[in-house]
């Protein structure tokens, strides 16, 4: 409900108030003329009565007056008061509060309307009185945090914007053959049909790429050609890379060993190979182990997402061929169980087509990564990136740079002050917390977006899991704000992307080149708690509704994940940024609930006045609450 101000003294309720006890009066005097020469009877009670009761309504409305004008509901009450007063009678009005909501900014009253008679007694003969809430001072008192947001970020608030020094690091390591007898080893080959191994496989110098040699296995079993391929493995030890660091490269390099002796075109593919679920780092290889790295690259559990292929046509001795392993490496460092003090880093090779066969020396096959990792965190300075943006709700959902040109800090800019300008990039926030089995939201934005540089569909904020490739796998994701198509507008998206859960609408110029406050709620339909109703409203207005919408029964969304400016495009390790929406972002708000609807024109209006979107307050849609209880 919007503020409406009035006189800081009784006079905006005197006069209707007056008028209405004059025309009691005077059917008291009727009455009086009537029976002058009794008491006072059924007439003269219920005139009275009357009175009082009118003087109660003017003690709401008087408080209401003073209330609004107070600051952020500062109003403790008024004490009786006369409103009128004449040779027989006195009538007066007072106030008690007595209730007052946990913030203070709701207040439930109490008004009293007394009539005295006669004039002069101490005991009034007839009361009324009426108790009504005034809960008028959100417009103008409610912040964000009133409603528990879980991610709130405000450029105004320019110690939020954070910048990281990085340091680029190099690692470089080799495997080493050792001694033939060692019982374990950094390179292994073995069968693929059943994981097998020999002494003379152990013990040989050469690495065979990807048919075995009938001196270390046998001719009967390299002769025949369902046993007679072999996976090839490595562990990289000393890798010890802080988690969570940048891979801006990795390779390995491999030297040809003496001609193997069969030529030809043959397709590679590398993976990274876990030790187990919970535990990245392969240790050395056994000389007696099975599986070793048969069960790994079989398994999908306990191989990288992330692999590499790679065609090579001759092998010759000493000439290396190189692997980029920049992804397989990300991901295990990425992983959350990766330690730097561990440092090793297993990979298992396999055949993907072909018939030749290559020979790798196993000794100095060499792994090099380049890395950055984030150092010291500081304020970002006018015109600087900024790779972290502080999150006010005190869930610690911080935004980090996530893909493409981080965002700069540009000062005296919307109503004089400080937004982030978003060029082809996107920040993320990683939950603290997971939002799971969630069916509602409520996403408020004031941006000034520039159409025309940022992409189709380009996306304000995107709620994303990161075991999803996109955000529009049913179930896990919603895009509560994106870009209406190619065109000047802005749409929701409930579930998936089919657009019978799509809610769109055409702004034009209003919103484009131009502050502009969005707002998007999701919520469950009162009459049908199956459906949702989407609401898209635009500077304070309603604007487009979508009812029905039916994914499932009691349909249910599990995100961990905020993109902002755009979104990911594949997996969590291997992804890269996509759909990037331009321009300078002023304030963001995500609650993770429907918001009531004068709580949401709450927000409207602090963020309307807050960012000089509008002269003047937005006209409010919500159903009045102020209802008075005899």
């Amino acid at each position: 409900m919007r503020i409406l101000k009035l006189s800081s003294d009784n006079q905006g309720f005197i006069l209707p108030t007056i008028i209405g006890l004059m025309s009691i009066m005077i059917i008291v005097a009727y009455a009086a003329l009537l029976q002058a020469n009794n008491g006072l009877n059924l007439a003269y009670k219920q005139a009275y009565i009357q009175m009082a009761r009118v003087a109660s309504k003017a003690a709401v409305d008087y408080a209401k007056e003073q209330f609004d004008q107070t600051s952020c509901g500062d109003y403790n009450g008024t004490s009786e008061t006369d409103l009128v007063t004449n040779d027989r009678y006195r009538i007066t009005y007072k106030v008690e509060v007595i209730d007052t909501s946990a913030d203070g900014y709701e207040k439930t009253v109490k008004g009293t309307g007394s009539v005295y008679l006669p004039k002069l007694s101490t005991t009034a003969q007839y009361v009324f009185d009426i108790r009504s809430e005034i809960v008028r001072t959100y417009a103008v008192c409610k912040t964000p945090d009133n409603f528990a947001p879980t991610v709130w970020l405000d450029a105004s608030d320019p110690s939020t914007l954070k910048s990281s020094s990085t340091t680029t690091n190099t690692i470089s390591t080799t495997t080493s053959f050792g001694n033939a007898s060692d019982s374990t080893r950094d390179t292994l080959e073995e069968r693929e049909n059943n994981g097998s191994q020999t002494t003379n496989s152990w013990q040989s110098d050469d690495l065979e790429m990807h048919y075995c040699d009938s001196t270390e296995f046998s001719s009967s079993v390299c002769n025949n050609n369902n046993n007679k391929k072999l996976y090839a493995g490595m562990v990289f030890q000393g890798i010890n890379i802080p988690f969570g660091s940048t891979v801006t490269s990795a390779t390995i390099m491999i030297t040809g060993g003496t001609p193997a002796g069969q030529g030809g075109n043959v397709s590679h593919r590398i993976y990274g190979l876990y030790n187990n679920s919970s535990d990245p780092h392969l240790p050395l290889f056994t000389s007696s182990g099975s599986n070793q790295i048969r069960n790994r690259i079989t398994s999908s559990s306990l191989r990288t997402t992330a692999y590499t292929d790679i065609s090579t046509n001759n092998f010759p001795p000493g000439n290396t061929t190189n692997f980029d392993v920049t992804a397989i490496v990300q991901e295990l460092i990425n992983d959350p169980n990766w330690s730097s003090s561990n440092g090793n880093i297993g990979f298992g090779i396999q055949r993907q087509s072909g018939n030749g066969t290559r020979r790798a020396e196993k000794n100095g096959i060499q792994l090099v990564v380049n890395y950055s990792s984030s150092g010291s965190i500081t304020d970002s300075v006018n015109g600087g990136s900024v790779t972290q943006w502080q999150d006010k709700s005190g869930n610690g959902n911080h935004a980090q740079s996530a893909y493409g040109s981080s965002p700069t800090r540009q000062d005296n800019q919307i109503n004089g002050q400080t937004v982030l300008r978003f060029s082809n990039g996107s920040l993320v926030s990683n939950l603290s917390s997971a939002l799971n089995n969630k069916r509602e939201m409520t996403v408020f934005v004031v941006a000034n977006t520039n159409f025309s540089s940022s992409a189709i569909d380009g996306r304000y904020v995107s709620g994303m899991n990161t075991s999803s490739n996109n955000d529009t796998s049913s179930g896990s994701s919603i895009i509560p704000l994106l870009r209406y198509g190619s065109g000047t507008g802005f749409s929701s998206q409930y579930s998936g992307s089919s657009s019978s859960y799509r809610t769109n609408y055409s702004c034009g110029g209003s919103c484009s080149g131009t502050p502009y406050l969005f707002s998007s709620i999701f919520t469950i339909d009162e009459n049908n708690t199956n459906n949702i109703t989407t609401d898209l409203k635009g500077n304070g207005s309603p604007l487009a509704q979508k009812t029905g919408i039916y994914p499932s029964s009691n349909y249910t969304y599990s995100i961990d994940q905020f993109y902002y400016g755009g979104r990911r495009n594949g997996s969590i390790v291997g992804g890269s940024g996509a759909d990037y929406m331009n321009g300078d972002y002023a304030e963001i708000i995500i609650y993770d609930k429907a918001l009531e609807c004068q709580q949401i024109e709450a927000i409207e209006e602090y963020l309307r006045a807050k960012w000089a979107i509008s002269v003047t307050p937005y006209t409010s849609t919500c159903p009045a609450t102020t209802v008075p209880t005899l």
